[in-house]
């Protein structure tokens, strides 16, 4: 269990770091001015919620594929 949360941590943080690269590429050049304007608007959690949002949308899309494998598997083994 403790490896499972582990693992999913890992991928949400991992998402959350490309997602916020992808969407502010200024976080590698000026990370102070991007981190001054999210405290001046006072929208410290739209990175989270974003990212927790699409990876929802991967947990879904991850459960689908690993189903369908398992349901080939079964047709292979029979």
């Amino acid at each position: 269990m403790k490896s499972i949360v582990i693992r999913e941590m890992t991928i949400y943080v991992i998402l959350l770091v490309a997602l916020a690269l992808l969407m502010h590429p200024d976080l590698l050049s000026n990370p102070t001015e991007r981190f001054s304007l999210m405290q001046e608007r006072k929208n410290y959690f739209h990175p989270l919620v974003y990212t927790f949002i699409i990876y929802l949308f991967l947990l879904i899309v991850r459960f689908i594929v690993k189903k369908i494998v398992v349901f080939f598997k079964k047709i292979k083994d029979r």
